[in-house]
């Protein structure tokens, strides 16, 4: 039997020696995959760059264009290179996002028959990998709803006669915002004609929206559905100009939604599209969920010191690392794989000073009472995932909002103090405290929800404190 021991200032350090030697675990399917690939097919104008701008937060002057058709047989060296080749290229954004391989149909058009076969024979080509680096990860279709006939010969042709064996496909209706635009005029055409000394209507551009809806659900998805069958998931996209793009949030989701459930495929995408904060958030709840049995377990052996706290400072490491994935952070100086970026988030989620992190740590490492000591260290766990999560979201907007800047040390420490002393941390830990006993803590789809509740409201507290923070600022301001 092992001899247990008290936990005192030399024993920390040595405990926190071993914690900081410990390696950063990287995520399995990002080892033998690290980017999504993804054909994104349609006629000239339907919106695709559009699309793959938004989702991917990606810009054209970054795009650099590799073409690998040296190492593929059945393509002609004489014609290589030229447009009708185009779907081979791979399009790549680095220093924008490294976790997304784009391939572009170019003009899709049913009429051009030899770029329609040579995108069937991309597809077959990419069918028979055997490797999931080298695989189709997934196709949208795009469809522009511009002009009169939206569903034309070359979506019959695709659909009816393209084999993509397993390759999960999205069809995507673009520029719906054309549609409510067309609805919109012949609304204001109508009125003015009717109703010509009365001034337009307020609710003009609602009821437009709504007819353009019953187009969509009655006429155009239908006629589409009937040719694309029922494994073809359906989406719609507005794309008005340095607006919001409506549904692009649903347009990720459904995306998802299409891949394996397995969770490889499906945490790749979370990690390579840059605009659901959402879904990323719900990916790195469940990796850290995946966790918890396995700290459970450790803890659950009386009289074994150190055997808890490693297989704690384990997990923390590997949460770290696969919630940083999840969020595909512009980080080209590796700063989340620095030992002083993993010990600032280590004290910024428990925020400890020096002997808080020492009894924290003997109660991690010395495991006297076995079982009983399991609602503290899924506790701490807990505290350390949502500070995770929360710290990741903070980068993740704070990026977005400085158009893409890379992570320094300075930017972690500005982000993680403001955590430590926010109201957001001490939210998310009172909720998991008073959440957690020795009745619950065993049951991970309960830990789960506590995990989830926390950061929710969290962020809610956080807004209102936010928000009456700024109206108090402006009072003040008026009455000087």
């Amino acid at each position: 039997m092992a001899k247990t021991m008290a936990l005192d200032e030399k024993g920390y350090v040595e405990a926190l020696k071993d914690y900081e030697k410990s390696s950063f675990y990287p995520a399995d399917i990002l080892q033998e995959c690290p980017q999504f690939r993804i054909l994104v097919i349609g006629q000239t104008g339907a919106g695709k760059s559009t699309i793959c701008s938004k989702v991917f937060g990606v810009s054209d002057d970054h795009a650099k264009t590799t073409n690998p058709l040296h190492s593929i047989p059945h393509v002609s060296h004489h014609s290589r290179g030229t447009k009708i080749h185009q779907v081979w290229q791979e399009i790549t954004f680095p220093g924008q996002n490294e976790d997304i391989i784009l391939h572009d149909s170019g003009g899709f058009e049913a009429a051009n028959e030899a770029g329609f076969n040579e995108i069937c024979k991309f597809l077959e080509y990419r069918l028979k990998r055997t490797t999931l680096v080298e695989q189709l990860h997934c196709i949208w279709y795009c469809i522009p709803l511009t002009g009169h006939r939206h569903i034309q010969s070359a979506e019959e042709k695709f659909f009816q006669h393209v084999y993509v064996g397993n390759i999960p496909v999205v069809a995507v209706f673009t520029h719906f915002d054309e549609l409510e635009n067309a609805h919109e005029f012949a609304l204001m055409k109508r009125h003015q004609r009717e109703h010509p000394t009365m001034v337009i209507p307020s609710d003009l551009a609602e009821r437009a929206h709504a007819l353009a809806v019953r187009d969509y659900d009655e006429r155009e998805r239908p006629a589409l559905e009937k040719i694309a069958g029922p494994k073809v998931a359906i989406r719609r996209v507005a794309m008005p100009s340095g607006e919001k793009h409506q549904g692009v949030d649903d347009l990720i989701r459904a995306t998802f939604d299409t891949l394996t459930k397995d969770g490889s495929l499906r945490r790749l995408w979370t990690a390579a599209q840059q605009q659901s904060a959402e879904l990323k958030r719900i990916e790195s709840i469940e990796i850290a969920t995946e966790y918890l049995s396995t700290v459970k377990v450790s803890n659950s052996i009386p009289l074994l010191p150190f055997v808890g706290g490693g297989m704690f400072a384990k997990s923390f490491n590997r949460i770290l690392a696969r919630v940083s994935e999840q969020y595909g952070l512009l980080d080209p100086e590796r700063v989340l794989q620095r030992k002083e970026t993993r010990r600032r988030f280590y004290e910024a989620c428990l925020k400890l000073s020096w002997a808080g992190r020492i009894g924290t740590s003997a109660g991690l490492a010395v495991n006297i009472l076995g079982p009983l000591t399991v609602p503290f260290v899924i506790i701490a766990l807990l505290k350390m995932a949502a500070g995770l999560i929360l710290i990741h979201e903070d980068l993740f907007w704070r990026q977005r909002a400085e158009n893409g800047l890379y992570l320094t040390m300075d930017v972690v420490d500005q982000i993680t103090s403001n955590f430590a002393e926010g109201i957001a941390r001490d939210v998310a830990a009172r909720q998991i405290e008073g959440s957690i006993d020795i009745t619950n803590c065993y049951r991970t789809s309960y830990c789960r929800a506590v995990l989830e509740t926390a950061i929710r409201v969290a962020r809610d507290e956080e807004a209102w404190h936010n928000s009456r923070s700024k109206t108090a600022n402006a009072r003040s301001d008026e009455d000087r």
